[in-house]
């Protein structure tokens, strides 16, 4: 059950195939919830990127990552990820 507490977690479903967690607490009181259920290993950084991104954009001061995922939830995720331009976001 380790995976589910992170705030970004990789869970192995099957042959270079991956579920994408994410939201977990820091502090490990609230689980992740799961965002992408099959993802090709090939597609990792192009699916990481737009999520690493927005966090960079829009997280508040000293907000972990995994409650920025959670405040914001998976729908504002994926809408993001969906409108991002690669590499359009420097850190």
């Amino acid at each position: 059950a380790r995976p589910y507490m992170a705030e970004l977690a990789f869970v192995g479903d099957g042959a270079k195939s991956y579920q994408v967690w994410l939201g977990g607490s820091p502090v490990l009181t609230r689980t992740a919830y799961p965002f992408i259920s099959k993802m090709d290993t090939d597609k990792l950084e192009e699916t990481m990127e737009p999520i690493l991104a927005m966090f960079i954009q829009q997280r508040q001061e000293f907000e972990a990552f995994g409650d920025f995922c959670h405040r914001l939830g998976a729908d504002a995720i994926q809408a993001y990820a969906d409108s991002y331009t690669p590499g359009s976001v420097k850190a």
